[in-house]
């Protein structure tokens, strides 16, 4: 660089730093916008809808959709449907225990204990909840209840008309997606733990995801409906618990520094 060019670029450099200072950074906060309130309500929905849509809601009796990858009839294997039943629930149950023990040994207190809990909870909640109510509106018929040679739905059970999408691909993939978010959103110094869980959980997601097939309980197009749909959900929810924290120039007395959250 020329001698003449070093004042020139000492002096750009100066005054781009308060510009440079204020790029924001970003921290995961344990409440979504609006406060606690509003994640005793996202759960609140969520429980309803998963009630509503178990409970109350049924898809069109009259209806008879064929499984929509167009494979048609798979016998049903209950031992290989209980093992994606407890590979939801363990795999849950165990996603949120790793992560309330990372809140313990990274020194959160407090609410602040609950962050990545809440944040998991919250995740496969919601996708429980649309994936819940969505069942009853097209009527899919299950593999196992698909009659080929008549093309009807030979069942009387309203469950077996609820095939789109899985509900046990989509809440373990909202654990991947909101684990995958936890990781890479927050700016600075990251939790190890948040990038073990992701593969985990992708891992258990991609398992039943195959299992649920085998199972003849839901087609190809609804396990990958399932995991597209709790994946972008847990991704979503990651990103409404993450906060831009402005860094700016701070001065005190002759000294100049940045404030800010790292």
């Amino acid at each position: 660089m020329s001698p003449r060019a070093l004042p020139l670029f000492f002096v750009v450099t100066l005054a781009a730093a308060p510009a440079l200072a204020v790029a924001p950074t970003a921290r995961l906060v344990t409440a979504l916008p609006g406060g606690g309130a509003t994640d005793v309500a996202v759960l609140a929905v969520s429980a309803t809808s998963i009630a509503l849509g178990t409970f109350v809601l049924a898809p069109p009796s009259s209806t008879h959709v064929a499984p929509l990858d167009g494979l048609g009839h798979r016998d049903r294997d209950g031992s290989v449907g209980l093992a994606t039943d407890v590979i939801l629930g363990l795999g849950g149950l165990g996603a949120i225990g790793v992560s309330l023990a990372g809140e313990l040994a990274r020194g959160s207190r407090g609410w602040d204990t609950l962050r990545a809990p809440l944040v998991l909870t919250e995740s496969a909640a919601l996708a429980l909840g649309l994936t819940s109510l969505v069942k009853n509106l097209g009527g899919v018929c299950r593999p196992r209840a698909w009659n080929d040679a008549t093309a009807t739905c030979d069942s009387a059970s309203a469950d077996d008309r609820r095939a789109f999408p899985s509900g046990h691909t989509a809440p373990l993939a909202a654990l991947s997606g909101a684990s995958l978010g936890m990781w890479l959103l927050p700016s600075g110094r990251r939790d190890p733990w948040a990038a073990g869980l992701f593969v985990a959980t992708t891992a258990l997601a991609a398992g039943n995801l195959s299992l649920r097939v085998s199972a003849g309980a839901h087609s190809w197009v609804d396990t990958s409906a399932g995991f597209a749909l709790g994946f972008s959900l847990g991704i979503a929810t990651a990103a409404l618990h993450v906060r831009r924290v402005p860094v700016t120039v701070a001065v005190s007395g002759s000294t100049v520094g940045l404030a800010g959250v790292w």
